[in-house]
């Protein structure tokens, strides 16, 4: 079995809304797919109890109430609590990959050198057969920030293996307990692309942008970027005309 991590002590980075896309995304392709809640908030548990019955099956699990980390899954996804990491040695025995969420701007990369820090001092940098990536969530358009988050990480040894743009389109589906892979493919259609070589360094999926394009009935919406990591910086214009364009649609 396979286990995610999904790990920031700053609270708002996104952890549980990338946690719930892992899911329906592994779910979607036919997984047997666990997710493991960690934070007394239950956000995750709470969004699962909101998914219609017609969507694809992920079991829930309340880690924040001790339930075994156990099944018979193919994937588990650990949302973790926005806290202190010195708890959580028994989510790192486990993990194969550590995603980072982390938001560019200047506080955020501030809290992202503690992280680094604490995870050095605790050896979980140290383990041979964890993959450690972070994801540049809810980058906002024409922002400058960027180019100084792409070059901290680098300096620090993370590799970026996507960015997220930001938009209302997370909070509707999430508001309606889905994802943006439960929704209709015309409607997230940049959205969409912008997850694949998360999902590829997951593992989870491995096709060529054509056949991912192919797969969610894209053809006539996008043609993919040679670089989907730096891609948004040139959709400012046509991201925000989207934005007003689908403002009425209702989820």
């Amino acid at each position: 079995m396979k286990h995610i991590v999904l790990l920031n002590p700053k609270g708002g980075c996104g952890k549980t809304t990338i946690a719930t896309h892992l899911a329906v995304y592994a779910s979607t392709m036919g997984l047997r797919v666990a997710l493991a809640d960690h934070d007394k908030q239950q956000s995750s548990l709470d969004w699962l109890k909101t998914r219609p019955k017609y969507c694809a099956d992920i079991v829930p699990i309340a880690a924040c109430d001790d339930e075994p980390l156990e099944g018979n899954f193919d994937v588990m996804i650990h949302d973790l609590p926005g806290l202190s990491i010195s708890n959580q040695a028994s989510v790192a025995s486990t993990c194969d990959q550590l995603l980072i969420p982390i938001m560019p701007s200047p506080i955020d990369v501030k809290a992202a050198l503690r992280l680094w820090v604490n995870l050095s001092n605790m050896g979980w940098l140290d383990k041979p057969n964890m993959k450690i990536g972070v994801i540049a969530n809810r980058v906002k358009a024409n922002t400058k920030y960027l180019a100084t988050f792409d070059s901290f990480i680098e300096r620090m040894n993370m590799p970026r293996i996507g960015s997220l743009r930001d938009t209302q389109k997370y909070i509707r589906a999430l508001d309606a307990g889905l994802s943006l892979f439960d929704l209709p493919p015309n409607r997230v259609a940049a959205d969409l692309a912008q997850w694949q070589p998360i999902m590829e360094w997951t593992g989870l999926f491995d096709m060529e942008d054509e056949e991912l394009v192919g797969m969610f009935g894209l053809e006539d919406e996008i043609q993919p970027a040679e670089d989907q990591f730096v891609s948004l910086e040139e959709m400012n214009q046509e991201t925000q005309m989207e934005e007003e364009k689908n403002e009425e649609y209702d989820y």
